[in-house]
This record gives structure tokens, C-alpha cells and sequence, in this order.
């Protein structure tokens, strides 16, 4: 999503925030500690797919996440406005998902180069409204591939309390927790910790990690210059064994 926000107008702008000086080291990144119990697991003995984890396998044809455990938001795409475009979601049916299932979501564009562009990303609240509280997952999975002439690398973002405008905490926001992925042309599982996503360095209020309890949203970001056609299914939170 860059340095922009498809929810609002970004501002390249670098601030400390609510954290303060102390919490920020020289690469301007969150130093402070978390607070027991408001970080995110580490699975030292590895993870399973959660109970009633599945947040979308888009199976039942609509653009509105599977109403399980509370959770109640909507796809939606987004792109910059200097020069990026994109095609609407559409939920492929004709090759089919991963694994031999009968739908997938497709999104297919391409943004720009130009100045003031962060490029595009398709992406779902949790919950109509408010935070979601995912505390007990350790992740999220996903299964996904790219055409032959696409970019490789997307990433996948998720915005929690803190980094969302909605969250009321950041005052330079849209900078969210983040891991940068090289899919393939083929199907493959990727499985993304809470543990290890960052925010980019340089920007944006600067938080010590993810708060699962408080999460707003995901998406996957295509960055500016870049032709895109990417395929995503079988989302789900992942839990530690």
C-alpha cells in the first residue's frame, strides 16, 4: 500500500506518535515492550488450522467473508489515483481454486509508476464494524499463484487498532503490519505468524508489534510500477499445536 492509504489520503510524513522518543530506535522502528498477553503467540512446536478458522474460501460465491466466529466483513478492491488501474474482483470459476475447489478470487491490473502512487490491493474488514479479536490464532494462511506475466511479489498487510485510522491511536497511520511474499505461477500454501510481520521502516507511527486482539483488517498490496494477476483462496486463521 506504500506510504499512502487506499482508506484515506496518506501523508509522507515520519513521527514518533503516541510511543515517544524512547520507544523509537535510529531506524525509527517501535522498541517499546508489549504488554503480557497483548502480543503475538510464537509456535515453537509448530501450528494447525484453527477450529471455525476459515475466513474465506469464497465457495459460496459472494464477496462477504464466512460468517464464523463473528467474523462479518466484505471484499473490497482498491487502487491510487495517479495513474493505477484495476479490474473488479471476480470470483473464477472456470479453472477453478486450489486443491480442485470450485472457486477462487481474481484480481488483475496494473499501477503506476508515477509520483505520489502506492499502487493496489484487494482486502476485507473482519467485522462491519470495529475490531475483531483474533488473540487466540498465531496467523493467517492462504493459498494463491500468479499469471505467467505478473509480478511475483505481493504483500500481505494486516491493520490492527493501532495502525488504522479507525483503531483512534495513530496520528500517521496506514503503515500496517506486513510480510512481503515471491508467489508462483502455481498454487501454493502460504502461512504468515503474527509474529514475524513488520512495518516498513521510515514512515508511519512506529508500534512494537501486531495486536491480534484488536484487528481491523487484511489485504495483499501490489506496489506502484508493476503489472499484476493474482489469485487467492482458502484463507484461514492458523493456531499453534
Amino acid at each position: 500500500m506504500g506510504r499512502n492509504g487506499p482508506w484515506g489520503a496518506g501523508r509522507w510524513v515520519v513521527a514518533i506518535g503516541v510511543l515517544g522518543v524512547a520507544c523509537v530506535d535510529s531506524s525509527l522502528r517501535a522498541t517499546c515492550p508489549v504488554a503480557p498477553g497483548q502480543g503475538p503467540k510464537v509456535c515453537t512446536k509448530g501450528t494447525r488450522p484453527a477450529i471455525d478458522g476459515v475466513i474465506d474460501d469464497f465457495e459460496d460465491g459472494d464477496l462477504q467473508l464466512l460468517k464464523l466466529a463473528d467474523r462479518s466483513g466484505y471484499w473490497f478492491a482498491s487502487h491510487d489515483d495517479v495513474g493505477s488501474s484495476l479490474l473488479p474482483i471476480h470470483l473464477v470459476t472456470s479453472s477453478g481454486g486450489a486443491d480442485g475447489s470450485q472457486k477462487a478470487m481474481h484480481i488483475s491490473g496494473q499501477t503506476s509508476s508515477g509520483g505520489g502512487a502506492w499502487g493496489a490491493l484487494v482486502g476485507a474488514n473482519f467485522v462491519g464494524e470495529g475490531v475483531y479479536d483474533g488473540s487466540d490464532h498465531a496467523g493467517i494462511s492462504f493459498k494463491a499463484k500468479v499469471g505467467s506475466t505478473s509480478t511475483q511479489t505481493v504483500s500481505f498487510k494486516v491493520a490492527d487498532v493501532n495502525t488504522h485510522p479507525d483503531g483512534g491511536v495513530c496520528k500517521s497511520c496506514w503503515n500496517h503490519f506486513q510480510k512481503k511474499i515471491a508467489l508462483t505461477t502455481q498454487w501454493r500454501e502460504y502461512r504468515v505468524s503474527f509474529a514475524e510481520m513488520t512495518q516498513e521502516a521510515g514512515w508511519g507511527d512506529p508500534f512494537p508489534a501486531i495486536t491480534p486482539s484488536k484487528l481491523i483488517a487484511m489485504n495483499w498490496s501490489i506496489a506502484p510500477g508493476r503489472v499484476f494477476d493474482l489469485w487467492i483462496d482458502d484463507i484461514q486463521f492458523f493456531d499453534c499445536l
